[in-house]
């Protein structure tokens, strides 16, 4: 659901339901493609539910297969394959209650020199607001 509370930039930031197992909403087949470059990394704004924190929070891309994945907290979801640019571990959650920049290298997830057309925003329990996503360019 869109909502104004909280959010870090624009008039709307995106938030996932409220339940106690795997969740997540998407988009893909995006007419604007993403280009991501040699170097570039990928990144989204994510806040946590203090109240509802979730035990992982994961970040998927599409540039036609789904198979690009990243993940912090637990590995709770079945997508990929561990240890692979299909369901890479990033580290332990992200503080809750408070905005934080999920920051993945293209490289970890076989993104560069790719064309994405999507997103998934996927948790495994809990809440969270995500906010603005895309790219960052560091060549």
């Amino acid at each position: 659901m869109w909502v104004t509370v909280p959010k870090i930039s624009g008039q709307y930031a995106h938030q996932s339901v409220l339940t106690n197992a795997h969740h997540q909403h998407w988009f893909e087949n995006a007419e604007a493609k993403l280009n991501v470059g040699a170097g570039d990394a990928l990144f989204c704004y994510v806040y946590l539910d203090p109240q509802y924190p979730p035990r992982q929070v994961m970040l998927q891309w599409s540039d036609g297969s789904w198979e690009h994945r990243a993940y912090w907290g637990q590995s709770l979801n079945y997508f990929g394959t561990e240890g692979t640019e299909s369901r890479r571990y990033m580290g332990p959650m992200p503080a809750a209650g408070q905005w934080v920049r999920l920051k993945v290298p293209a490289s970890l997830v076989g993104l560069e020199g790719k064309a994405l057309q999507g997103m998934a925003f996927t948790l495994w329990g809990g809440r969270a607001t995500w906010d603005r996503a895309g790219k960052i360019v560091t060549k």
